[in-house]
């Protein structure tokens, strides 16, 4: 079955001879740029590379955190994928639902049907380490640029310097004169998530009062906040509720969704999307 459809997908989008590149300008040292070293940014460049048979040497993850899956890292301790991992789906024959890559589970791997963050990010680097995948971490894109003619093959100019360690939720430099170094590639994937990028304010594009709230990503622990009651916006893909009861269950006592079709009962443990705030 992936065979088939690789063939019929390369056949179909990709030309079989392409046009020259600008005489002025030397071959792109690599075929693909993908920003972001998280669930997307793997399963893209193993995708890439173990399917559609690109050489990995020419296939560069780059990743602002200080290791691949930082943002797993990052989620405070009680927080679990919502979505439950088996180690096989039968509508998909033997394909586990947070897996990023055929033929591999992280139920079978970590032993775990709702994994943490720190499970998931070991996870990631299992099948990076296992591919021999190209990383770059503590890299920050700055800029990027096209440099391809019409007619011509695609052609990118990526502005890289080097992330503040640890780079802090928010914290980003953009514009060409940050770069300290260029990589010229023929294509890029932008595979970075929201969690590090957390819109706080109205002028960042945040609902009115968000300034007030705390954002997820800025949370260790639930268990570590101060006071008893606790309301939590948004309500998707991941769960923050405890693997046993803890305390943190009494605190957090209702989850009120973006979506005004997603019913959850009163007593919802903070169901939270990548951009929730809790106040």
């Amino acid at each position: 079955m992936v065979s088939v459809l690789c063939t019929a997908f390369s056949s179909s989008f990709f030309p079989q001879k392409l046009p020259q590149l600008r005489k002025d300008l030397p071959p792109p040292a690599l075929d693909v740029v993908v920003v972001g070293a998280g669930a997307a940014g793997v399963g893209t460049a193993l995708m890439l590379t173990t399917t559609f048979g690109l050489d990995s040497s020419r296939v560069l993850l780059v990743e602002r955190g200080e290791e691949i899956g930082e943002t797993f890292r990052r989620w405070p301790d009680e927080m679990r994928f919502i979505s439950p991992s088996f180690n096989q789906q039968g509508w998909t024959s033997s394909f586990d639902l947070n897996s990023v890559a055929y033929g591999t589970s992280p139920a079978y791997s970590l032993h775990a049907e709702h994994p943490s963050g720190d499970q998931y990010a070991d996870y990631l680097n299992a099948l990076v380490s296992d591919a021999k995948l190209c990383v770059r971490t503590q890299t920050e894109v700055v800029s990027v640029q096209a440099e391809g003619v019409e007619g011509g093959p695609p052609r990118f100019s990526v502005g890289v310097s080097p992330a503040s360690s640890p780079s802090e939720p928010g914290s980003r430099r953009t514009g060409p004169a940050d770069a300290t170094e260029t990589l010229t590639t023929r294509y890029v994937v932008w595979a970075a998530g929201e969690f590090q990028y957390p819109a706080e304010t109205e002028s960042s594009g945040a609902v009115e009062g968000a300034e007030l709230c705390l954002h997820n990503s800025r949370v260790r622990s639930w268990a570590d906040l101060p006071g008893d009651d606790f309301a939590v916006i948004g309500g998707y893909v991941v769960s923050a509720r405890p693997p046993s009861p803890t305390p943190v269950q009494s605190h957090l006592q209702r989850s009120y969704p973006k979506d005004p079709t997603l019913q959850l009962p009163a007593k919802a443990h903070a169901l939270h999307s990548p951009r929730a705030r809790a106040y």
